[in-house]
C-alpha cells in the first residue's frame, strides 16, 4: 500500500499485531458476539489496537480490515462512508507473491455477484454521509457500489484527482449534484449509469513490482500457557459484553490458577478482573511480575488501571483522587519506559477528568499526544476535541473529529459526535468578525 500511494517508509511506526486463529471456534471464544458469517475483525480502542481473523478464510477481511487501519493512520479526514469502505474493499483483494510481485484491485467475488443480481441503491443513497440502510441486501449493494466507484476512482489518475476535489467541496457543504457537475459533469445517477458501463467493461486490477525484498522477522516462543491462555487474554484486551462476563471471569480464574507466576496468564486474569471482576485482584495478579521488571509497561499500565477503575467505584472526591494520584505514578513509569505508548497519554487525561481545574492547557497536550500516536482509536477524539473547544482551539476540534463523524463502523455515539459538531458551527457563528472584512 506504501508503494501504491508512494509513500515513506516509516520504520519507528507502531506494528499492528495480527492474530490468526485455527478455526471459527477460536473466533468465537476471542468476540463471542460475532455473528457466525463473520470471519474476523479489526478493533481500535483505549485498551488496545489489533486485527484478528480466521486463517484463509478471513484473508479478505483482514486486508479490509487493514485498510481502515492504514488509511486512519496515513490519510486521516473526513471522508464520506462509501469512499472509507470502498477505500477497505479495494484493497481486501491485494496480494504479493515471494518474489515482490504484487496484484492490487482485483474483483471481490462478492462484489461482482451482489453487482450484476441485486438491485442498486440510489447513488445519492450511496454518496450520502452515512446511508441508513435497512436490510441485508441493501448492505450488500452498498458496499459493492462503493467498491465499485472507488475503483473507478482510483485506478485513473486524471479521476483520482477530481475526486480528490468532489470530496473537498462536498466537506465544505457543496450539495452532492453540483459538486459532481462541477468536477465530473455528470449527477448522480448519471455517475450511477457510468459505473454500470464501467462494470460491464470489466475492471482491470494493477500489478506492482516491488523487488524481491525479503523482511527481517523474529520468531519467539510462547510459554506454555499461550493454549490455555492466548485466546481470553485477546477477548479480555477488548473487554467483550457484559453477560458474557461471570463465564469469561470464572474461566480466567481457572486458567490462571493452573499456571501460578506465568506472566500471560496473570496479566489475562488482571484484564479480566478489571472489566468484570475486582480490581484489587488485578492487582495481586499484576505485583508479582512488576516486582519482578519494573520497567514492564503492559504491567505498569495494568496497575494504573487498577487503581483508576477502583477509582471510578468511589463517589468520596478526595478518596477518588487518592486512587487516581496513585495510578499517574505507574504512568509516570511507564511513560519513562516508552514515551511513545498512547495508552500512557490517555490514561493520565482520563484519570484528571474530576478535577477542578479540568481541562488544562497540559491535559489538551495528553490528549493531543495520544490521538497523534494512535489516530486510529476513535474513543479517544470525542474526549480530545471537548477539551480543545474548552479552549477555544475551534479548527483543530474539527480536525480531530471529522475522521469519525461518517463513520459506518463507529461505536461512539452518534449524538455526541453531533453536539461537538454542533458547537463547532456554533463557536464559529459567534465569533466576531475581523476587522475590515464584509460578510
Amino acid at each position: 500500500m506504501r508503494s501504491y500511494f508512494a509513500l515513506p517508509e516509516q520504520q519507528d511506526e507502531r506494528k499492528l499485531p495480527v492474530y490468526i486463529l485455527r478455526n471459527r471456534t477460536d473466533l468465537g471464544i476471542v468476540a463471542p458476539e460475532l455473528p457466525e458469517r463473520v470471519a474476523g475483525f479489526y478493533s481500535a480502542n483505549f485498551r488496545d489496537i489489533r486485527a484478528v481473523a480466521v486463517k484463509t478464510t478471513g484473508d479478505e477481511t483482514l486486508r479490509h480490515e487493514y485498510g481502515h487501519h492504514f488509511m486512519f493512520r496515513n490519510f486521516p479526514g473526513a471522508y464520506p462512508a462509501w469512499f472509507r469502505e470502498g477505500f477497505a474493499e479495494f484493497f481486501s483483494t491485494a496480494t504479493v507473491s515471494p518474489a515482490g510481485r504484487a496484484a492490487v484491485g482485483k474483483t471481490p467475488f462478492s462484489s461482482a455477484q451482489v453487482l450484476n443480481n441485486l438491485r442498486w441503491l440510489p447513488m445519492e443513497t450511496v454518496l450520502g454521509g452515512t446511508p441508513n440502510l435497512q436490510d441485508g441486501r441493501e448492505t450488500a449493494a452498498f458496499y459493492a457500489q462503493s467498491w465499485i466507484l472507488m475503483h473507478w476512482t482510483l485506478t485513473d489518475p486524471d479521476r483520482r484527482g477530481r475526486m480528490e476535489r468532489y470530496l473537498a467541496d462536498t466537506a465544505r457543504g457543496v450539495v452532492i449534484d453540483a459538486a459532481l457537475r462541477t468536477h465530473f459533469d455528470m449527477d448522480a445517477e448519471q455517475l450511477g449509469r457510468t459505473l454500470r458501463t464501467y462494470l460491464d467493461a470489466g475492471p482491470r486490477y494493477a500489478e506492482l513490482e516491488l523487488g524481491g525484498a525479503s523482511p527481517s522477522f523474529t520468531t519467539s516462543a510462547l510459554p506454555d500457557s499461550a493454549d490455555e491462555v492466548l485466546l481470553l487474554d485477546i477477548n479480555a484486551r477488548d473487554g467483550g459484553p457484559a453477560n458474557q462476563g461471570p463465564a469469561v471471569l470464572d474461566q480466567a480464574r481457572q486458567v490462571a490458577e493452573r499456571h501460578p507466576g506465568d506472566l500471560l496468564a496473570q496479566s489475562m486474569l488482571a484484564r479480566a478482573e478489571l472489566r468484570w471482576g475486582d480490581p484489587a485482584k488485578a492487582e495481586q495478579a499484576v505485583q508479582p511480575l512488576l516486582d519482578a521488571d519494573p520497567t514492564n509497561v503492559d504491567l505498569l499500565l495494568l496497575m494504573a488501571d487498577a487503581r483508576i477503575t477502583a477509582g471510578d467505584k468511589l463517589t468520596e472526591p478526595e478518596a477518588r483522587e487518592r486512587l487516581y494520584r496513585q495510578a499517574r505514578g505507574f504512568l509516570a513509569r511507564a511513560y519513562e519506559a516508552d514515551p511513545a505508548e498512547h495508552r500512557v497519554y490517555q490514561s493520565i487525561a482520563y484519570s484528571r477528568r474530576f478535577t477542578p481545574d479540568y481541562p488544562t492547557a497540559n491535559d489538551v497536550e495528553l490528549w493531543r499526544r495520544a490521538v497523534a500516536i494512535a489516530p486510529e482509536v476513535a474513543s479517544n477524539r470525542p474526549v480530545t476535541a471537548e477539551a480543545m473547544l474548552r479552549h477555544g482551539l475551534v479548527d483543530e476540534a474539527e480536525q480531530v473529529i471529522q475522521p469519525i463523524a461518517n463513520d459506518p463502523h463507529g461505536r461512539e455515539t452518534p449524538a455526541r459526535i453531533q453536539r461537538i459538531l454542533t458547537r463547532i458551527a456554533e463557536a464559529r457563528a459567534s465569533a466576531p468578525t475581523p476587522a475590515g472584512s464584509t460578510d
